[in-house]
């Protein structure tokens, strides 16, 4: 069994799982466009879409080899 420390991922992972989640992001957009504004689902669409950016920035940073950094006032688990 492979220990988690041990893991890692090559950049072409990083970019098929970033077309993914590229993917899923479009749709959860054409939800958002497809509901009554303020409505429950509409509001909850929107943190998804934002996480969602935010992993598709973080794969991107990782299928480049580089550190991910966070934009200013991104919060944190510090």
């Amino acid at each position: 069994m492979v220990q988690r420390s041990k893991r890692s991922m090559t950049p072409h992972q990083a970019r098929e799982m970033g077309e993914a989640v590229k993917q899923f992001e479009a749709q959860v957009r054409r939800w958002s466009a497809e509901v009554p504004i303020g409505g429950p689902v509409y509001l909850a669409l929107d943190p998804l879409n934002h996480a969602l950016g935010l992993m598709g920035r973080v794969l991107n940073a990782e299928a480049d080899g580089r550190a991910f950094e966070r934009r200013y006032c991104e919060g944190g688990i510090e």
